[in-house]
């Protein structure tokens, strides 16, 4: 009887980690560990305009989960105070990041600061010391996500030229905050700008939208490699 059981146990754990590990196959064979890819990123956008436009971009589907959006981001010409340039999640007045120039009236003393933004279009928290300079490429990349049991989006991350490693981890980030957006899923991301003149010229470019599994999803990969060791431990015995 105590082989049968043993037997039955060892057949539930095959296929139980055959199962499982076919999911940690389909999660991370993305361009990011466990995160599956929404776009295919090949558009280039190039503002010229001093327009306040705003540019959308729909998602296959409505998201709930943690998004990753990252891009590539350069610019020529001279900023000038309160030029602004953001990447949003949802709408064009919900969570964003991006570049805003803050000059405070002197054109030569200007700074192109980078920001993360719960909301709105006011404020936000900047990046110290990450004043971007004409002709440069520069890498950007947002997480917002949700954290404990929130119904929405409350912490919102933000890499400067993140490596490989920290963006397949989401680890390491240049800023951080934290509050509530109001949103509880997301079905659009865009950009949009404000004030751009005096010919300068933004470009963003290799824009990638990421869905991150909840975290009950990637404690199920770690599940399947320990349903993995568990079989072969009792294989062995």
């Amino acid at each position: 009887m105590e082989g049968t059981i043993h037997f039955l146990e060892l057949m539930f754990m095959k296929k139980f980690s055959a199962l499982c590990a076919t999911l940690l196959i389909a999660l991370s064979g993305s361009a990011h560990a466990g995160i599956q890819s929404l776009v295919d990123g090949s558009a280039t956008y190039t503002i010229k305009t001093s327009e306040d436009k705003s540019t959308s971009i729909a998602l296959p589907k409505k998201q709930t989960e943690g998004l990753l959006l990252d891009f590539s981001f350069t610019f020529t010409g001279t900023l000038q105070d309160n030029d602004y340039f953001a990447l949003w999640f949802d709408n064009a007045k919900g969570p964003s990041f991006g570049l805003k120039a803050n000059c405070g009236g002197d054109v030569a003393g200007c700074t192109d600061d980078l920001f993360l933004r719960m909301g709105g279009s006011n404020g936000g928290t900047f990046l110290a010391g990450s004043n971007l300079v004409a002709g440069t490429d520069y890498h950007l990349a947002g997480y917002l996500y949700k954290t404990g049991t929130s119904a929405t989006y409350n912490a919102f991350d933000f890499w400067l030229n993140p490596t490989d490693a920290e963006l397949q981890s989401l680890t390491g980030a240049d800023l951080h905050i934290t509050g509530n957006s109001g949103l509880s899923s997301i079905s659009t991301i865009g950009f949009r700008t404000v004030n751009i003149d005096n010919g300068a010229v933004l470009t963003a470019s290799e824009i990638n939208a990421a869905a991150v599994p909840e975290p009950a999803t990637l404690s199920l990969m770690g599940l399947a490699a320990a349903g993995l060791g568990f079989a072969r431990r009792r294989k062995k015995a």
